[in-house]
């Protein structure tokens, strides 16, 4: 059992850039299931100004789909992995350039899901979400089909997450994201504090280790984190002790 790391969050110096599902969010078996508790949505809104505007969600999902997420919260977010990005909640959604995922691949990855029972595709338009959660058999099989489909294709990745494999632009990575936040304000000068839970978010946590910062991860030890959180009800206890608020530990 890993032990909550002990961070002391100065919200006058540091910054904070967080991923969603699996880190402050538990995971659903559908990403359309998974909810934002009112006493998160209370921690967020408080920490966004304790930390003068420095706090950014950086996750594998859209930044609309953020948005709903975390409604009536209009964050600064990257999304899909780097290829959107919003640095504060006044300005647009701006877009990497990445492509969107082939037609051709496309269509082929979603006949592949179809041929393994419980596995279905969350379309994101430049990356590909393939969801084996309720189908943890088809984990080996799914993979070598994927990997098969997009080939010698230098342009295309396939990253692991929890009981996913997402097929995306190997342009982008979180790495970008954190980058271009601590080049923008009001993350500039700050120390950079990433947190993330699967390899999807390794990238993120090598940038802020580059940039002076540190970086923990949640239910698993990855590389280059300094510290590890037992589950996201732990990343939410101790964000809502980083600014007073009781955060029960069961809350989603």
């Amino acid at each position: 059992m890993y032990e909550t790391p002990q961070i002391k969050l100065a919200l006058d110096k540091d910054c904070l850039l967080v991923d969603a599902d699996g880190t402050l969010l538990d995971i659903s078996q559908r990403p359309e299931y998974t909810q934002a508790s009112r006493h998160l949505l209370e921690v967020l809104d408080q920490l966004y100004y304790a930390l003068d505007g420095a706090l950014a969600i950086v996750s594998g999902r859209r930044i609309e789909d953020l948005d709903r997420l975390f409604t009536p919260l209009r964050l600064p977010a990257s999304g899909i992995h780097g290829a959107q990005i919003r640095i504060s909640p006044a300005t647009g959604i701006a877009d990497s350039g990445a492509p969107d995922v082939g037609a051709h691949v496309r269509q082929v990855v979603f006949e592949i899901a179809g041929r393994h029972a419980g596995v279905f595709v969350e379309d994101k338009g430049k990356a590909l979400a393939v969801h084996w959660r309720t189908a943890p058999d088809s984990e080996a099989p799914l993979y070598a089909d994927l990997a098969a489909a997009i080939g010698n294709d230098d342009d295309l990745s396939i990253m692991r997450g929890h009981c996913v494999f997402e097929i995306k632009s190997a342009s982008t990575t979180k790495g970008d994201a954190v980058r271009a936040f601590m080049h923008a304000r009001p993350f500039s000068g700050r120390r950079p504090i990433f947190i993330g839970d699967d390899v999807t978010d390794i990238a993120g946590i090598a940038a802020a280790k580059a940039l002076g910062g540190a970086a923990y991860s949640v239910g698993q030890r990855l590389a280059g984190a300094d510290g590890v959180f037992a589950s996201p009800a732990h990343v939410r206890a101790w964000l809502g002790q980083s600014v007073g608020v009781r955060l029960e530990a069961r809350s989603a």
